[in-house]
């Protein structure tokens, strides 16, 4: 397992962490988070996500560059840290509502499945209305929603 350092990638400070458990073993867990495309099946809000740039390998791992429309909005994001089967994070360009981001997916086993933590670091944008629902409802709702959707992704 590498050691995600989140200095090197932003100074911002943690903003939301949600926690959920996959009765289901990390390799499986590993298999539906990676899979870009595949976000759109669990992830709400997510309609599209176009692979846009491989990494150096021409692989899509750490270093590749995706697009994901999320609702109105399209995030331009990046992968900074890529460790099957143990997690990957990924930046999204400042925008309205976000800048100086990172997220990430971090699987932990245990002997009945696997814990998912999913951290957002971030400095609010835009104004206080927006920057206070994106923090306490939209964001946390999503996030809730997705690990939710998940645990049924995966025994389905």
């Amino acid at each position: 397992m590498k050691s995600l350092d989140v200095k090197q990638f932003t100074n911002a400070p943690k903003q939301l962490q949600v926690e959920g458990f996959v009765t289901a073993p990390i390799d499986k867990v590993w298999e539906v988070v990676s899979d870009h495309k595949g976000m759109t099946t669990w992830i709400p809000m997510i309609k599209e996500v176009d692979l846009t740039t491989a990494n150096t390998e021409g692989e899509w791992g750490e270093g590749c560059e995706r697009n994901c429309q999320f609702g109105p909005d399209l995030l331009q994001e990046k992968i900074v840290h890529w460790d099957p089967p143990y997690g990957y994070a990924y930046m999204i360009a400042d925008m309205h509502i976000v800048k100086n981001h990172l997220g990430y997916f971090k699987l932990i086993e245990k002997m009945e499945g696997t814990e998912v933590v999913w951290t957002q670091y971030y400095d609010p944008n835009g104004n206080m209305i927006k920057k206070w629902m994106a923090k306490n409802i939209m964001l946390p709702s999503v996030m809730k929603k997705a690990l939710k959707n998940l645990q049924k992704e995966i025994t389905v």
